[in-house]
Parts: C-alpha cells; sequence; structure tokens
C-alpha cells in the first residue's frame, strides 16, 4: 500500500469503520457490570469501559468492514455512522489500528482480573474475530449470526463480572440471558434491511433463510423475553427497566405489519435512535438501584416537570424575542411608508380547496402593497371546482393575476411541493411569496414579510400565522400544534444565526418568501421532492447552500385555519406526526414522553401530593406554576382565545390520544393522505427531483 493511500485511510475512517452509534452498546455492558461488583471506579472499571467503548469496537467492526468490502459498496447504509468501507489495499492499516488499540488493554484486564477474566477477554475477541473474519465467518452462517452477534454485547458484561472478582458460578444467568434474547433480536431487524444486498452477496444471515415475516417474530420473541425476565428483577428498576424495553416491541412489529426492505430499514433506525433514551433510564435506575443517585420517585417526577414545563415557557419566550419584526432604515411595520417595494409575485398552491380558497384570494386582493404586486394560483389536480373559485376570487386584480393547471406530478414528488415548484419557475418576479390556500393576510401582510427579507437580507422569510379557532372543538384540539411547536422546537436558535446550523434550520409552510434565484438555483422542493414536511426541508437546502433563513413573528401577517373541527384535527396527527419526526417511532415516543412531562405531570402531580403526600405540595405547584405560564405566554403571543388556556385539559387528552394513533399508523406504514391524494412513502428514498 502506498504512503498516500494510508494517509487517506487515517484516524477518522478507523472511528468509523467502529461505529460511533454502537460504542455505548459494547462499552455500558461492561461499566454496569463491573460497577455492580465494585460499587465504584477502580482501575479495571475505567480501563475496562474505555476499551470496550473504542478499541473492542475498532476490532468488532472493522474487521466486519475489511471482508465485507465486496458487499458493503453496493449498500447504501454504508459511509455513515452506521459504519465506513474497508477497501482490502487498507488491511495492514487496520490490523495495525486494531493491534494498537486492543493488546495494550487486554494484557493489562487479563492482569487486574485474573486468569478466568483473561480467558473470557479472550473468547470474546476470538467471538469478534470469528464473526466477520476466515474461515468461520459466523455471520454468513444463518442462526449462528444472531447468536455470535448477541454475544458481542453479553460478553462485555460477563468480562465485566469476572475482570473485578466475582467468581463465574455467581454471574446472573437469567440477565444475562435476557440481554442475549435481545441482542438476538436486534440482530435479526438489523438483518431484515440487508436481505437484498446479502443475497446479491452471496451472504446468508437468519434473514435470507427465514425470510423478513419469520425473522420479524424470531425478532419480537427474543424482545419479549427481555421484558418479562426484567418484570421479574428487584422492584422498582426491574419493572422500569422493563417497560423501557417494551418499546423494542414496536420494532419487529413495523415489519411484520409491513413487510418490505424500506419498512425494514425504518425499523433498523428506529433501533439506533431508542438505544440512547433507553440506554438513559436503565442506566439511571441502575445508579438509583447502587444509591449513586438517591433522588425519591417524587423529586424526579416533580423535577421532570419543572425542567420541561419551564423549557415550554423559556422557549415560547425566546422564539417571540428572536423572531420580533425588524424596520428597514425609513420604514413602517404599519405600512405608512410610501416607498415602493419590489416587483411581488403570490403563489397559491391549490388542491380541491374550493371552501377555503375565498378568504385566502380576498386577502389577497386587499393588500396595500406599494409596488407591482401578482397572483399564480397553481392547481394540483382539483376535482371540486377550485379553479373556477380562484378565477372568480381574483377577477378584480385582472391581468395581475393568473390560474393555471401544474403538470402532472411526477412519481415520488409531494402534491405540494410540485405545485410550489411550478409557481416559482413559472413566476416572472425576483420575490416570490407562496400562501397556502387556509392562510390569509392582513391588509399590510404582504409588505411587512418583504420588509423583513430586506431588513435581513434573507433568501427565505417565513413565519407562523396565528390559528384561527372559531369553534369550541376547535379551541381544544388545535393548541396542540403550537404548544408542541412552540413549546418544544428550539426555533430560536437559527432565528439568531440566519438558520444556522442548517440541521435546525426552521421554515413555516403556510407563507414563505424566497428569492426567486436562490431557490432555483438550490433546487427548491425537487431539492427534497418526496418530503412530508416541504417548509422544514426547503429551509434547511437553503441553509446547507449558505443562504440566509429567517423567521419573523407572524401573529400579526396571517392567520391559519387549517382543520374546520376537533376531529379534523385529531386525524391530521396522522400525517404531521410521521413527517416531523423523520418517520422514527423513537423520536414519536421521546416527543410524547416529553409532552406528558410537560402538559400532563403538572396536572396530575398536585392532586397526587394532596393524597399521597402532602408535604410535597408546595413544590409540585411550581410545574404547574410554568404550565399556567407557558399556555398564557402562548395566548398573548400568538393571539389565541384565552379560554384554550382553561381547556387546557381538554386539549392535552386529545392531543396525546391523536398522536398515540398516529404513532399506531407509523408502526403499521400506513401511507398518509392529504387532499385525497396519497403522499410519498417515507420508508422509500425519495426520488430524483424532477424539474417543471
Amino acid at each position: 500500500m502506498t504512503a498516500a493511500a494510508a494517509a487517506r485511510f487515517g484516524i477518522r475512517d478507523i472511528l468509523l469503520a467502529s461505529r460511533p452509534v454502537s460504542w455505548i452498546n459494547t462499552g455500558l455492558p461492561f461499566l454496569a457490570a463491573a460497577f455492580e461488583q465494585v460499587r465504584g471506579l477502580d482501575a479495571a472499571v475505567i480501563l475496562g469501559t474505555l476499551y470496550f467503548l473504542i478499541p473492542y469496537n475498532i476490532l468488532l467492526y472493522g474487521v466486519n468492514d475489511l471482508f465485507d468490502y465486496e458487499s458493503d459498496i453496493r449498500n447504501p447504509r454504508k459511509q455513515s455512522l452506521e459504519g465506513g468501507l474497508v477497501a482490502p489495499s487498507h488491511a495492514r492499516a487496520l490490523w495495525l489500528a486494531i493491534a494498537a488499540t486492543n493488546l495494550p488493554f487486554l494484557v493489562v484486564l487479563g492482569f487486574l482480573g485474573g486468569p478466568v477474566a483473561a480467558i473470557a477477554l479472550v473468547i470474546t475477541v476470538l467471538v469478534a474475530l470469528a464473526y466477520s473474519a476466515p474461515p468461520l465467518r459466523t455471520k454468513e452462517r444463518p442462526f449462528l449470526d444472531s447468536c455470535t452477534s448477541a454475544l458481542h454485547f453479553v460478553l462485555p458484561a460477563v468480562c465485566g463480572f469476572l475482570v473485578t472478582g466475582r467468581p463465574l458460578g455467581e454471574l446472573p444467568w437469567p440477565v444475562l440471558g435476557a440481554f442475549a434474547a435481545w441482542g438476538i433480536a436486534s440482530h435479526a431487524i438489523g438483518a431484515i434491511q440487508d436481505i437484498e444486498y446479502d443475497r446479491a452477496a452471496g451472504i446468508g444471515s437468519i434473514a435470507t433463510v427465514l425470510g423478513g415475516r419469520a425473522t420479524a417474530w424470531v425478532s419480537l420473541a427474543g424482545y419479549a423475553i427481555a421484558v418479562a425476565v426484567a418484570f421479574t428483577v428487584e422492584a422498582p428498576w426491574g419493572p422500569i427497566a422493563a417497560v423501557a424495553l417494551a418499546s423494542y416491541l414496536l420494532l419487529p412489529l413495523m415489519v411484520l405489519l409491513r413487510t418490505d426492505e424500506p419498512q425494514a430499514r425504518r425499523a433498523w433506525r428506529s433501533f439506533m435512535q431508542l438505544n440512547i433514551p433507553v440506554g438513559f433510564i436503565i442506566s439511571h435506575e441502575l445508579l438509583r438501584s447502587w444509591s449513586v443517585t438517591k433522588f425519591e420517585p417524587w423529586e424526579l417526577l416533580t423535577g421532570a416537570a419543572i425542567a420541561v414545563a419551564g423549557w415550554t415557557l423559556v422557549n415560547t419566550l425566546l422564539i417571540r424575542w428572536t423572531t420580533r419584526p425588524r424596520t428597514p432604515a425609513g420604514a413602517t411595520m404599519a405600512g405608512a411608508t410610501v416607498d415602493a417595494l419590489p416587483p411581488l409575485t403570490v403563489v397559491v398552491p391549490c388542491r380541491n380547496e374550493a371552501a377555503r380558497l375565498p378568504a385566502a384570494l380576498a386577502s389577497l386582493v386587499a393588500q396595500r402593497y406599494p409596488g407591482d404586486l401578482r397572483v399564480l394560483v397553481v392547481d394540483d389536480g382539483s376535482t371540486d371546482g377550485s379553479c373556477g373559485v380562484a378565477t372568480t376570487g381574483l377577477a378584480a386584480l385582472g391581468d395581475r393575476a393568473t390560474v393555471i393547471t401544474a403538470p402532472a406530478k411526477p412519481e415520488g414528488w409531494s402534491g405540494k411541493g410540485w405545485a410550489v415548484a411550478t409557481g416559482v419557475r413559472v413566476a416572472g418576479t425576483d420575490l416570490v411569496l407562496t400562501l397556502d390556500a387556509d392562510t390569509s393576510l392582513e391588509p399590510d401582510g404582504a409588505s411587512m414579510l418583504v420588509r423583513q427579507l430586506q431588513a435581513t437580507r434573507a433568501d427565505l422569510v417565513s413565519g407562523v400565522t396565528r390559528y384561527a379557532m372559531p369553534t369550541l372543538g376547535e379551541q381544544v384540539a388545535m393548541p396542540g400544534y403550537p404548544m408542541l411547536l412552540f413549546g418544544f422546537v428550539p426555533a430560536w436558535v437559527p432565528a439568531l444565526a440566519n438558520g444556522r446550523p442548517a440541521a435546525l434550520a426552521f421554515s413555516y409552510g403556510p407563507i414563505e418568501l424566497v428569492r426567486r434565484e436562490a431557490y432555483l438555483a438550490t433546487g427548491g422542493h425537487a431539492a427534497t421532492p418526496g418530503t412530508h414536511r416541504e417548509d422544514v426541508d426547503l429551509a434547511r437546502t437553503f441553509a446547507t447552500a449558505g443562504l440566509r433563513v429567517h423567521t419573523t413573528h407572524a401573529a400579526g401577517i396571517g392567520v391559519t385555519r387549517h382543520f374546520t373541527s376537533a376531529g379534523e384535527v385529531a386525524a391530521s396527527w396522522s400525517r404531521i406526526l410521521p413527517a416531523y419526526t423523520g418517520g422514527s417511532v423513537a423520536v414519536a415516543l421521546v416527543m410524547l414522553a416529553g409532552e406528558a412531562a410537560a402538559w400532563v405531570l403538572p396536572l396530575v402531580l398536585p392532586f397526587a401530593a394532596l393524597a399521597l403526600a402532602p408535604d410535597r405540595l408546595a413544590l409540585t405547584l411550581v410545574p404547574l406554576a410554568a404550565l399556567v405560564a407557558a399556555r398564557i405566554a402562548l395566548v398573548v403571543t400568538q393571539r389565541q382565545p384565552l379560554r384554550t388556556v382553561v381547556l387546557h385539559p381538554l386539549t392535552v387528552v386529545v392531543t396525546l390520544a391523536a398522536q398515540v394513533a398516529a404513532i399506531g399508523a407509523l408502526v403499521a406504514g400506513s401511507t398518509p393522505e392529504w387532499r385525497g391524494r396519497s403522499m410519498p412513502d417515507l420508508a422509500a428514498p425519495h426520488a430524483p427531483g424532477v424539474k417543471p
């Protein structure tokens, strides 16, 4: 291997090959077992944890990637945190890295633990090598692949006990067996998504033999065993761990309810993400069982409620402050200035919006815009006469209004994204404002948005409009959306930094003002044609390209009425939740837990304190005060009806119930619909962009 080739395979490549997202899966078992034995930190605990955190994974996954190179180059999951590509030309560099990082730890740990521990360490290394290296390559031997994969996680725990002095006969074998069942189940889930690539490469696995459905049943059984055994462990940490582990049962269910590779890939991504919160819960309960932390349940619940409810209050206020309107020199936000503004085209994407269009179009006709304002309605295959409604509603604008029909939507595109992309391309002005058909602008709304774009020198400006809630049902159900958005989304971070970092860039779909040249240069919606969250992904596309993205306070700019009843609001979560969680069950569950801590715990704790611990009542009133303050702040900043604060308990019941149903749809892999048209499959790769 040449020096140049060796230079291309450096520390970053080695770390990438070690699967950083999996470090905790091997490091934590050793730490937990070792700490359980010594109840403290000594040289063996610290060195062993460091070894199984990184060097062991370099050995385990580096060898795997080296001998799987031919199949990995065809696997789209590689070259990410899930693994790298290790070419045969880099074999010498890899083996040197493995030897340099593994041997010193193994020698020291074997010396500290004694003969039995040394033998366990050697077996652990041999099992890791045998998994991928010839001649055994147990990963290609069906059923043995899942069993040896599970040992990669169980053996570090065994070593943790033995290195710190526990006799072999006193190991907690039922718990280790449950851990092995969890490992077998997890490997099975991962194997399902690779059936196509493994078969193409001639690699055998439990999934290539059994097929997706049968392998999912194996996974379900393994997770069920782990949950059942955890329930038998000493309370309270055993049952708490069992409840946390029960979330893994959803993963094989995803495959059983919809057996295809994209769904299996989504289940695997959810597994990788679930490891973090579940690991956190189990780790915390272990710390409590060891008396490292001594928080009582009351303190934990109250502390969580204070932290999360307090965050929703702080987040709401920060968003309001960072998105405050900025006035260009010589202009006024009320629109009193007569300074001319650049020509503007308002694009209204439309599909079966006959009932909503009149209000939106009337607000455009009434705009007091000091410049050339044109309106372009882009119909996306409506069947309810929306085109005629649009033509009638814009008649007063004469030749400044146009109604067109978008070309047939290419496969893989979302309907709204295609309609907007068509409109922006047809528009003849540098500035283009997209306005949803269920949103109405205040008379100076367009002017205010353009002035915000000028003041911030942004390429994309949007704002969260206020929500219209004229009926009692809407006042009960609709606040769940702004409660989630303003309470949990850190939109103030990119608001302070013009859309940076790109991963947090934010935009709100009902009103988005863009520079047409920037939109076309980045690809606009064509960059993510199949997304269900056109607004956020458009902002991230702009930010990734180095363009400025700005969010402005828009409660006084426009009003949106997405739905007209509590039932419509509740049903909408099955479309919205999968989109904004990236199709991840893990993210959805964490979101649900956060909402429960912020919205439910503050209501429940005072009553529980009155009945069970009156001396704790005063403390439990703190999260309740934070919740009430957060709801009032939302009412004031977003101009919501004051009675929505009083209706909060009903809002929580409706919102959480709807989200649970949405998670069920996510597990089932259901394809959501919008305006009578199926949305692109979230589990499938996005189709290549097709420009209109």
